[in-house]
């Protein structure tokens, strides 16, 4: 994963790549962003495809039975202590704590029988994130990795990102965050914090010993090289060029700039949104998806259970209540809302999930554990109607009842919105399941 603030990652070769734009002996601006961009040219899908995705990863799980499938006839020991409140279809309820997206939950769909068999944080979250189960000895792509490939249609500055802190789950990480076996030159690009100032994310800029007279005479000596290598080379080079040019606009033209930069939003449009990191990045997403990014995940916390993650194995009531229903109501509302306004929702997927659910019974500390059994997420935008409900669960949302929907389907569907072709990616090995959610459309 390209890093951008201060994550260090450890290269196979022993390397710290602390920002990927300083990575000077490597590349002519002393970055590696235009084997991403070279990669996005290599594999540019149709560009009549005009949907992005924006994926919100609840990292830790949220528990359905509080949130989007909420059983008030359970026993006392299942059920949970918060009302379930109606909806704008009035049909559908959700959790008292969510009221702004009740009011709208005509924009998106509810599938309540997300099922799968990893009851592990990190392998949870490699299914959720690429549609495959993790194997030893193979890695398979981030989903924007995918994107990078096989479907950057569009002029952007890059064809997924991904904003907020790489997940973790001490002392493992999870895979599932990079390029996978199509390799990590094809990466969502990383924003670690949304809340930063523009100067302060390092992708902006060139590094401090890198300054503008350097960065215009290696673009001056780039040009010269890449005139002769066109002379003696392949039409390959001609994707060379095209990459590295894009990665000089995205370092030095303040319109590439302008999609990360949240100080050009009115003050009341940032507060609609919400203080905090996630929220941010939120707001961000669409404002990258509206400069022509293709795939854009915002994670939620860095670890499941710190500062608030979704891994509530004990006092799982008041942490809902404290922080974590009441950040995700204001934030996805207006992320809906704020789509719809801008006439962009039909042309965004909205992507909302954890890695799994939560146990139907609550436990000795007023938490739940692990549930991979059966668990909901969101869906919503583009050409997927508002106001349904996909499958069911059970009396306790223990178990699926009906359409069950695995995280395989899921990605299948995704991918398959964005314009990508499921056979090929089938045949490439980036997805086993080509079945699609039924009845999502």
């Amino acid at each position: 994963m390209f890093g951008i603030g201060s994550t260090k990652i450890q290269t196979c070769a022993g390397v710290d790549r602390r920002e990927f734009l300083e990575v000077g002996a490597t590349s002519l601006l002393g970055l590696s962003l235009p084997n991403l961009f070279r990669a996005q040219a290599l594999g540019a899908a149709d560009p009549a495809n005009e949907l992005s995705c924006i994926s919100l990863f609840l990292w830790g799980g949220p528990p359905q039975q509080d949130t989007w499938d909420m059983k008030p006839d359970a026993p006392d020991a299942y059920r949970s202590v918060y009302e379930p409140i109606s909806t704008q279809l009035p049909s559908i309820q959700v959790c008292e704590l969510m009221p702004k997206l009740a009011r709208i939950n005509d924009l998106f769909t509810v599938v309540r029988s997300a099922t799968h068999e990893e009851v592990e944080h990190p392998r949870g979250a490699h299914y959720m994130m690429t549609g495959n189960q993790v194997i030893r000895g193979r890695e398979w792509p981030n989903m924007g990795a995918t994107v990078n490939k096989w479907g950057v249609g569009r002029d952007a500055a890059c064809g997924s990102v991904v904003i907020g802190p790489r997940l973790i789950d001490q002392p493992i990480t999870p895979r599932g965050q990079d390029g996978g076996f199509l390799g990590n030159g094809y990466s969502p690009l990383r924003v670690d914090d949304a809340k930063k100032p523009l100067e302060k994310i390092a992708a902006m800029s060139p590094p401090q010993v890198v300054g503008d007279a350097r960065v215009a005479r290696r673009q001056r000596l780039f040009s010269k090289v890449s005139e002769f290598q066109r002379q003696v080379e392949s039409d390959q080079t001609q994707v060379l060029d095209s990459a590295y040019e894009r990665a000089f606009k995205l370092v030095t033209s303040p319109e590439a700039k302008a999609a990360f930069d949240l100080s050009r939003e009115p003050q009341t449009m940032r507060d609609s949104y919400g203080d905090t990191s996630f929220a941010q990045g939120l707001l961000m997403a669409r404002r990258l998806v509206e400069s022509g990014v293709r795939f854009v995940q915002i994670n939620w916390r860095e670890h499941p259970i710190a500062k608030y993650g979704f891994d509530n194995h004990s006092d799982n009531f008041n942490k809902l209540k404290q922080q974590q229903l009441p950040e995700m109501d204001q934030a996805l509302s207006a992320l809906f809302l704020d789509l719809k306004t801008r006439g962009m929702l039909e042309k965004t997927l909205v992507f909302v999930t954890g890695e799994f659910g939560r146990t139907p019974k609550i436990n000795t500390n007023a938490g739940r554990d692990h549930w991979p059994q059966v668990f909901s997420y969101v869906l919503g935008g583009g050409p997927i109607p508002g106001g349904q409900i996909i499958g069911s669960s059970d009396e306790f949302a223990a178990y699926p009842v009906d359409d069950p929907v695995s995280p395989g389907n899921t990605v299948a569907s995704i991918f398959s919105l964005l314009g990508l072709d499921l056979d090929v990616l089938h045949e490439a090995g980036v997805i086993h399941e080509t079945e699609t959610i039924p009845r999502l459309l």
